[in-house]
């Protein structure tokens, strides 16, 4: 139960943690295990399950010991792009706002026990049909947007039609454009007129979802804020993101894009509703595109308002000793992502991409980017180890997620492939001190294996739009920079990264399709004819195309498997990792 694409520090100098929002641990969240969170009562870390509860009701439980008021600070080195719902796919952003600001028809609740699925704006989790081509949601009694006006079926049926007008509003998931009937050819409300036939209200509080193949997993995809509920007469489009209606306990009070985000108290937030939210502080500002090291080091200080922030970005190297002797003010957990250096199989051969992977320069970046084991495992897999049945493979291609790389051996290969200074291409975060010296220890570790280097400096700012280019204006790092599971099963990962139907999404890892050398028409059919097994047999077959993928295509270097790092304010209190989030359960901190 992830929803995130991230962004790779190691690439573009913004640090995901930020869903479903990469390439290096700075930017992406993941690893095998949970690791316990450090030693205080207001910080811990819920092991990773992936319960269902139907039966939970609102109010959510009260924190013991937890107090109201305040404003708690969240400073982090990431810029998001937008806040729109229907765009909305990193992880920073889907935790803002689906913790805090919306509601969907579920939704998760943490506790240091796990963290399951409960019903939110619906009555349970959905009734599927005999045939399973059908779910029905019944919302609750009750329930409005905070400007008062009452939630509607129809706003849901909305919220999904939108999702599909993916080239007014990119980069959100695609599982419903594969899963929801006429979902092909469908191009969402603002320019195709004909019947939806994916999603219909009966009455103002029953929604329906119509598939055109069965989704047992769907619950999960009820969680999204692309099935958050939008009024279309209340639809700003494209500036809908600078300050959507609210259904959750927070509601937007300013917003500079780029820079900054407040909240403030949702007065029409109903908490007996709720079995997952709490409003415990006044407000919350959040500072984004913050230099790590200051940001870190004034909250272990906690001098003034630096004792009620936190900050989710991996931890200083540099800081480790000061984090050790303070271990109440820092969480460590796991986390669902998998970050890669991407590359365009449309521009860069099999044979290049092959040495690509043998000279990958994995510590060199993680030294030069200031990166502990705190936050990452190496990666030698593109899927998370920790889905079930799936199992690690001996690594291929020089892909082993750590060392040096082997420059000597892939020069020889690209004078074997007749590919000699073979031009590499990518952006990166010219305004970030960790961005610029990851970048030169990435293009020094290229040039010495021979390739030619172009690294296109760009503003911190921007990194997210440039990342979500599809026209191969350069030839690396653009796409996701890693991926986190929207819930822990393959049919949340290889879908939405390796099939040619996400080539011009934004999240094609390695962009196969047209254009591309690999086979992607045999790729395309193993995914389908995996998703249609039965759940517990698909482990086994997800494995085996990983290491297909890692063998015969190479659309990417998995470089890291992400853990969660949090480190906050000594009056910030109640800090619980997410695990199937690689988040902070925003929710129920509190400070005082």
């Amino acid at each position: 139960m992830r929803w995130t694409k991230v962004v790779a520090l190691a690439a573009a100098g913004t640090l995901s943690l930020a869903a479903c929002g990469g390439g290096s641990p700075s930017d992406n969240k993941k690893s095998n295990s949970s690791s316990g969170g450090a030693g205080s009562s207001s910080s811990s870390s819920a092991p990773a399950d992936a319960a269902l509860d139907p039966n939970a009701k609102g109010p959510a439980p009260e924190i013991s010991g937890a107090k109201k008021g305040g404003n708690l600070t969240i400073s982090y080195s990431n810029v998001p792009e937008t806040f729109d719902p229907t765009r909305a796919f990193y992880q920073d952003t889907n935790a803002i706002l689906g913790q805090l600001v919306l509601r969907s028809l579920t939704t998760y609740r943490v506790t240091d026990k796990g963290s399951q699925l409960v019903p939110d704006l619906a009555t349970d989790l959905g009734k599927q049909s005999s045939d399973g081509l059908t779910w029905t949601f019944t919302l609750k009694d009750g329930m409005k947007y905070s400007d008062g006006s009452v939630i509607k079926a129809a706003d849901v049926v909305y919220a999904i039609k939108r999702s599909f007008a993916v080239k007014e509003l990119p980069d959100g998931p695609s599982y419903a454009q594969s899963y929801l009937k006429g979902g092909e050819t469908y191009k969402g409300p603002f320019t195709d007129k004909s019947d939806f036939q994916g999603a219909t209200a009966k009455d103002d509080k029953t929604v329906e979802i119509h598939l055109a193949k069965k989704w047992p997993t769907f619950p999960y995809y009820a969680a999204f804020s692309q099935v958050s509920p939008i009024p279309e007469a209340k639809d700003t489009k494209d500036k809908y993101g600078d300050n959507p209606l609210a259904e959750g306990p927070y509601m937007f009070d300013k917003y500079v894009k780029g820079q900054s985000l407040t909240l403030k108290k949702n007065p029409n937030w109903d908490a007996a509703s709720d079995p997952a939210r709490h409003q415990y502080v006044d407000s919350y500002t959040f500072n984004f595109g913050t230099d790590v090291k200051p940001t870190q080091t004034a909250i272990l200080a906690s001098n003034g308002p630096d004792a009620t922030t936190l900050n989710w970005d991996p931890f200083d190297s540099t800081l480790l000793t000061k984090i050790n002797q303070q271990k109440d003010q820092t969480v460590t957990g796991a986390d669902p992502c998998v970050s890669y250096f991407n590359m365009d199989t449309r521009k860069i051969p099999l044979a290049v991409r092959k040495a690509v992977a043998v000279a990958y320069p994995f510590d060199q970046i993680r030294k030069a980017g200031g990166v502990t084991t705190l936050s990452y495992a190496p990666a030698t897999s593109y899927m998370a180890p920790q889905i079930p049945g799936f199992t690690k493979y001996a690594p291929v291609n020089g892909m082993t997620g750590e060392g040096t790389g082997d420059p000597a051996k892939a020069k020889q290969m690209l004078k074997d492939a007749g590919k000699e200074n073979f031009e590499l291409s990518w952006y990166y975060s010219q305004d970030n001190p960790e961005a610029v010296k990851q970048n030169q220890a990435r293009k020094t570790a290229f040039e010495a294996a021979g390739f030619k280097v172009k690294d296109v400096g760009i503003p911190k700012a921007d990194a997210r739009k440039h990342r979500a280019e599809t026209d191969g204006k350069v030839n690396t790092l653009t796409g996701p920079a890693g991926w986190c599971y929207d819930w822990p099963s393959g049919d949340a990962w290889y879908p939405n990264l390796f099939t040619s139907a996400v080539q011009l999404t934004g999240q094609s890892v390695g962009f196969l399709g047209a254009g591309s050398d690999a086979d992607y028409k045999s790729i395309d059919a193993d995914i389908n004819r995996i998703v249609a097994l039965p759940v517990e047999q698909q482990g086994a077959e997800w494995t085996k195309l990983d290491e297909k993928l890692a063998k015969d295509v190479v659309p990417a270097v998995p470089t890291s498997y992400g853990k969660a790092n949090y480190m906050f304010g000594k009056q910030v209190h109640n800090v619980v990792n997410d695990p199937n989030r690689g988040m902070p359960d925003l929710a129920q901190v509190w400070v005082g």
